[in-house]
Parts: C-alpha cells; sequence; structure tokens
C-alpha cells in the first residue's frame, strides 16, 4: 500500500500553542507538523530547512515520536539557488508516490516554488498531490482551519487545455475537464440553472481535432459546423461557468470557414474548397502527413468534377480508376508504357493535362514518401520533406482553378 508523506518547511521565531482543524476534527500544539501528522495521518514529514536556527523544530518532533526528515534548500536569493530548491524538493519524491505538502512556513518564493514542485511532480513523475494546505492565523471562533490550495490547482489544468485545443488541436484534455465539470455542477445540485452545453460543445471540438488528425474531412467539416451552431448560448454558459475558456471560443469562431454540413457536396466547388481550407489549417498546425494526405485526395475530387463525376466523389472504384488516370498521364509524359483507363481521354483532352500531371506527380511522390516512412534509397532530409509539404498549397489552388474555372469556362 502506497503511504503518503509530508513536506513542510520550517518557520523562524517562537511557536505558539493554536488549536488547528481539519475540518470538525482539531489538536492543540505549538508545531504545525504535529497538526499534521496527526490531522492527515502521513508516513513521514520531510522538513525543509534553510536557517540552521530553524532546524531546533526537528529534535520537537522526533521527541514526540513523529518520524521526520531533514532537507537543507538555499534561501532562494537568485534564481540559481530557485532552481536549487525545485530540483531538491522534486529530488526527494519517489515516482508515484503520495504526497501532501504543507506551506503554512513557507516564506517568499517558496509558496510558488511549491506549486511548480506540485504540478511537475504531479504531471510528469506520475505522483499523486494530497494537497498543498497552510493553516492561516487564528480565527474569531478560536481555531486555526486548515486551508487546501490543491483546486486552484485545476486552473493550471484549464490552461493546459486550451492551449491544446489552440495550438496542438487536441481537444481531449479540454473534452475530459468540461465533461466532469459540467457533472459535478448537476450532481451538486446547488445551481438551479447549470450548463447543459458545455459538455456537448467540447464532445464537437474533441470531433474535430480527431477528424482533422485521422484527415476525415467530412467528419472535420461537419464537427466544425456543429461546434459553431450555438456559439452564442455557449458564450453565456462560458461567461456564467468557466470564463478561462474563452478563448478556446474565440479560437472556435474561427473555424466557420472550415464549417460545412455534408449537404454542401451538392456544390462540389465549395466542398471542396472548405476542404482546401482544411488543408491550409492542417499546414497551419504542423500536420504535415495529414494535409499531403488530404491533399493528394483532393485533386482526384477536383478531376472527378471536372469530369462530371461529381455526384461519385465518394465511389472508392472510380477514385482509384481516376488516380490510375492521373499517374497513366505521368508515365505517357516520360515516354514510359501505362495501361490506359476509361478517363486517360478525358484527361488528355484537357488543354493544361500536363500541367495537371505534374502537380499530381510532385504531390503523389511526397504523400508516397511519406507513407512509406522514409524507408528508400533517397537522400531526403527532414527539413527538404517539411518545407515540401508547406508548400503544397500553391499547387492545389493551381489544380483547382484548372479544374473549376476551365468547367465554369468551357
Amino acid at each position: 500500500m502506497i503511504q503518503m508523506r509530508c513536506i513542510s518547511f520550517a518557520g523562524q521565531g517562537r511557536s505558539e500553542k493554536k488549536r488547528y482543524c481539519r475540518e470538525t476534527i482539531c489538536i492543540e500544539t505549538d508545531l504545525v507538523q504535529e497538526a499534521i501528522f496527526h490531522l492527515y495521518n502521513p508516513e513521514e514529514i520531510i522538513i525543509c530547512l534553510s536557517d540552521p536556527v530553524a532546524a531546533g523544530v526537528v529534535p520537537k518532533l522526533e521527541g514526540r515520536n513523529i518520524p521526520v526528515q531533514k532537507l537543507w534548500i538555499p534561501f532562494g536569493t537568485d534564481e540559481s539557488q530557485l532552481w536549487e530548491i525545485f530540483s531538491t524538493i522534486c529530488g526527494a519524491v519517489r515516482d508515484r508516490e503520495e504526497i501532501l505538502f504543507d506551506i503554512t512556513a513557507g516564506c517568499h518564493s517558496l509558496p510558488f516554488m511549491t506549486v511548480l514542485a506540485a504540478s511537475y511532480l504531479r504531471s510528469v513523475r506520475h505522483v499523486t498531490i494530497t494537497g498543498v494546505i497552510y493553516a492561516p492565523g487564528t480565527g474569531d471562533d478560536g481555531f486555526c482551519r486548515f486551508v487546501d490550495l490543491k483546486p486552484m490547482m485545476g486552473i493550471l489544468d484549464w490552461i493546459s487545455g486550451v492551449r491544446a485545443v489552440t495550438k496542438y488541436v487536441d481537444a481531449e484534455p479540454l473534452y475530459s475537464l468540461l465533461n466532469k465539470f459540467q457533472g459535478n455542477i448537476h450532481r451538486s445540485g446547488e445551481d438551479p440553472d447549470p450548463p447543459v452545453r458545455l459538455t456537448g460543445w467540447a464532445s464537437l471540438l474533441k470531433q474535430f481535432s480527431d477528424a482533422v488528425k485521422l484527415s476525415r474531412p467530412v467528419d472535420a467539416l461537419y464537427a466544425a459546423s456543429g461546434a459553431i451552431r450555438d456559439i452564442e448560448e455557449i458564450n453565456k454558459e462560458l461567461i456564467r461557468f468557466a470564463p478561462s475558456l474563452i478563448p478556446v471560443l474565440a479560437a472556435t469562431r474561427d473555424l466557420s470557414h472550415l464549417a460545412a454540413e455534408p449537404e454542401m457536396a451538392k456544390d462540389m466547388e465549395k466542398y471542396v474548397r472548405k476542404q482546401i481550407g482544411l488543408i491550409a489549417f492542417q499546414l497551419e498546425k504542423g500536420l504535415f502527413i495529414q494535409a499531403v494526405t488530404l491533399g493528394r485526395e483532393v485533386l482526384i475530387t477536383l478531376l472527378m468534377t471536372w469530369m462530371g463525376l461529381d455526384a461519385d466523389w465518394k465511389d472508392a472504384d472510380i477514385r482509384h480508376d481516376v488516380s490510375r488516370t492521373l499517374t497513366g498521364g505521368s508515365l505517357a509524359m516520360q515516354r514510359r508504357p501505362y495501361d490506359k483507363t476509361c478517363y486517360s481521354d478525358d484527361l488528355t483532352n484537357h488543354p493544361d493535362w500536363r500541367e495537371m500531371v505534374l502537380i499530381w506527380t510532385r504531390l503523389s511522390d511526397l504523400r508516397n514518401n511519406l507513407a512509406h516512412c522514409g524507408m528508400n534509397q533517397r537522400d531526403d532530409s527532414v527539413r527538404s520533406i517539411r518545407k515540401r509539404a508547406s508548400d503544397i498549397l500553391p499547387d492545389i489552388e493551381r489544380f483547382f482553378n484548372l479544374c473549376i474555372q476551365d468547367k465554369d469556362n468551357p
């Protein structure tokens, strides 16, 4: 069974007897660490010391049969000492154990350093933070009640969730937070008008982020449409219950140019334009493999649209034949043998078919290189692959114009 330990700080000056309380249980003592030992039941108390004068608390605790370990830290008068404090505290903690922090006697930078250490240990070392407590001054009732700051550490989770969505297109952390957040409000029954849209909105953001990373344009555009549909009502709930998420809502508004219902596919020009916008979004977020993969598929859709096959744009067999047609065009330009398809003559009837084939060849070559993870005899550097992937949009836009404009202006 994992035992919990407490990390505390030794204070300076004379100790006074106080009646320390955790909820309804109290104990009178002149040492806050003794109160913590009996009220929170840690296996051991680690006392952080900077001043040898303050070390007198250790034998006092030991004399009261309280297991104590001394941990010497600097005063924190410059940046190097602050780093040493952080490293020393974190180094005293074992992976995956439970830790209770007491900052009652922590002064100057120590409360801040404690929060940083607790956040790091929880996120990186998988340590369970039981609490970040302190005992304020004695209240009017004569009791000194412990306050736990751990719930405030949730702010760091919200910050991480916002950043994950806006910078990395990862809505999973935010969805988990909002799902738990809305559920807790409903279960408490304290608010007569609890939020009802936050979880659904976060679910749509999660669907969008998953679809973007999996290059599922239909699902991504549809989820974006759902995420902005009730955005004003969602804004009202965020203002009331989670104002820290307003930046995420602003980022959601920016998805409006990607929003599309599946029915928009009836107007393929507009629908493909949305998909090209999605490719631009993927490139902006560094999702190069996804952007290149989708880009190649968009070229097939565009040629199908020019050929009048847009009603069957999701037909896998037709798409395969059209891709073979473009590859055959590439082989024809190299004067190499190829198998004609039922669409080969249609392709070569396009006045700019050679330019279209060159675009197809460049993008297909890049896509194949990425798909095979560099398992070939070529010496393409990561930098060159990234550069080529970053520059695919002009080719796709040109292909769009060659197909759509030519169709509109025969």
